[in-house]
Parts: C-alpha cells; sequence; structure tokens
C-alpha cells in the first residue's frame, strides 16, 4: 500500500511537471504559418505580445502528439516500476 501512495505522488509530480512547467509547443508566424522553433514552455510564457517576426505576432501551438508521447513513456515506466516492486514484495 506505501508503494502505491509514493508511486502515484511521483506520477502527480511528473505529470504536472510536463502538463503545466514543460509544455511541448511549436512557434508559428505569419500568412504561412511557418514554423519558427519548437520548444519545451512553462503555460503562462505562451502568450508573448510584444514578439513580432516581420511584422506578424507569431503564436504558440501545443504539440499534442509530443505531450500525449511524453505522459505515456511517463506512465509505462512508473507501471513497470510498480509491478517489479509489487512483484518483490509478494515474494517476501
Amino acid at each position: 500500500m506505501n508503494i502505491k501512495k509514493i508511486l502515484l505522488s511521483i506520477y502527480l509530480i511528473l505529470v504536472s511537471i510536463v502538463g503545466v512547467l514543460r509544455v511541448p509547443v511549436i512557434l508559428r508566424w505569419g500568412p504561412d504559418q511557418k514554423i519558427d522553433q519548437e520548444k519545451y514552455a512553462p503555460l503562462w510564457q505562451l502568450q508573448d505580445e510584444y514578439l513580432t517576426i516581420s511584422n506578424y505576432t507569431p503564436r504558440y501551438q501545443l504539440d499534442l502528439i509530443r505531450l500525449i508521447y511524453e505522459l505515456g513513456i511517463i506512465t509505462l515506466i512508473l507501471f513497470v516500476v510498480y509491478l517489479i516492486l509489487q512483484n518483490k514484495n509478494s515474494k517476501n
């Protein structure tokens, strides 16, 4: 039972970091929506009204594929760790 609480706490911390503090975004600008850069940014830094590229205001687009991929990897890793620790406890 203690293992579940610890792993759930770690999982919630990692999900909040990936979902709020380190969000994968794509910076697009212009009429053709050209990609300027891909980066990780906190949610509160996604709107910058003073930034312009060639007289166009760029917009940030959330990269959902990368976000889902990262959350899936975190989930799988912690699930495997849980299964390994669960097997060790059941043998004792």
